[in-house]
């Protein structure tokens, strides 16, 4: 299995894990009601739907990253997450996340970035169906191609009209 592979799983399961935990805290320790009310204060717009959003994206997409399922989905809906956290929330404190800046968010956006261009790698569920796809696809072809039997015999009955 080549180093690429490898590298994508790991990048792949350590953005997943990190934003598991921020999906995990807000539904699990906070709920949905206290991530509202902490939403409505960073003045971000529809905060109930804001909140729900990031916290089923945060939670269940982050297993889907780290499965490699749905992979490029997956990416551009936390992407989306990273670019609001950094304009509603991050973006005027600067750079370092020590003063509340945008570094964490900027880093996890890059990730997604270069994972949704590249893709999962084999170590993946979107790398298993597509190779299953692929196999059905050929299979598929092999049905519907002509049979040289057929062929033949579609031949030989040309021959006797004649």
């Amino acid at each position: 299995m080549p180093a690429s592979d490898w590298a994508l799983l790991i990048t792949r399961v350590l953005i997943g894990v990190v934003m598991f935990a921020h999906g995990y805290q807000k539904m699990v320790i906070n709920g949905i009601g206290r991530t509202t009310e902490g939403f409505e204060n960073l003045s971000i717009p529809l905060a109930i739907v804001s909140a729900s959003f990031v916290t089923v994206v945060e939670f269940a997409g982050s297993v889907l990253l780290i499965l490699g399922a749905l992979t490029p989905l997956m990416c551009g809906l936390q992407l989306v997450i990273m670019v609001g956290a950094a304009v509603f929330v991050h973006g005027a404190n600067g750079i370092f996340i020590s003063n509340g800046g945008w570094e964490l968010v900027g880093v996890i956006g890059a990730g997604l970035i270069a994972l949704a261009a590249v893709g999962p790698g084999r170590i993946s569920i979107d790398h298993l169906v597509r190779r299953r796809q692929a196999q059905h696809r050929r299979e598929i072809e092999r049905f519907h191609a002509p049979q040289p039997m057929m062929a033949q015999h579609a031949g030989h009955l040309a021959a006797h009209r004649r």
